[in-house]
């Protein structure tokens, strides 16, 4: 049986043991017929995600605190050529103390510098502007989800509410400007 993108990435990961990633405890593959084979992830337990935290006035220090241990972990990742492709506030976990932990990387890819990914990533409200352009694109679009979240802890509410790529596009320009025509990529072109 050949090994779940996701799972073979978590066991390259768990060499490591990084604090602000989520421990992957056990993987169990029960199988109900020849071809359909079912796999259960088991993790270390957290309580709450950032959005549950999120439900709370946070001080400007514990948001520090959060977004350096989100950051550490987040580095973690690209330092070991992973591009996380979908955070969002629902996979950023918080443990009881206050600890960190990046989760859900059913659609982390491993990658090269400026390979093209798949653009089914990200929670549209969390799309770069790269993704929302069916650009190439690698570890910049997780920091756009960064500065995307960060911006929420402070606002409690998401930065950016599109509800289409297209409008999603429209509110990022509205708020940031349009890049002028001398920064478009080569590849981009917009009616």
């Amino acid at each position: 049986m050949e090994e779940e993108p996701e799972v073979a990435l978590l066991r390259r990961l768990e060499a490591f043991e990084h604090l602000n990633v989520v421990r992957l405890m056990d993987v169990c593959a029960t199988s109900q017929t020849d071809r359909d084979i079912k796999v259960t992830l088991v993790f270390e337990h957290i309580g709450q995600d950032l959005r549950t935290y999120l439900d709370k006035v946070l001080p400007v220090e514990t948001i520090k605190y959060l977004m350096c241990q989100f950051l550490s972990g987040l580095d973690f990742l690209h330092a070991n050529c992973i591009v996380h492709q979908d955070l969002k506030p629902e996979t950023i976990l918080v443990t009881s103390n206050g600890t960190v932990k990046l989760v859900d990387f059913g659609l982390a890819r491993i990658y090269s510098y400026q390979m093209a990914l798949t653009p089914v990533v990200v929670t549209l409200w969390y799309h770069a502007p790269d993704v929302l352009l069916q650009s190439t694109y690698a570890t910049p679009v997780d920091m756009w989800s960064v500065g995307c979240i960060f911006a929420e802890m402070f606002r409690r509410k998401p930065l950016f509410c599109g509800n289409s790529e297209a409008d999603q596009l429209g509110k990022i320009f509205d708020l940031i400007g349009l890049p002028p025509e001398d920064e478009w990529l080569g590849e981009v072109s917009l009616p």
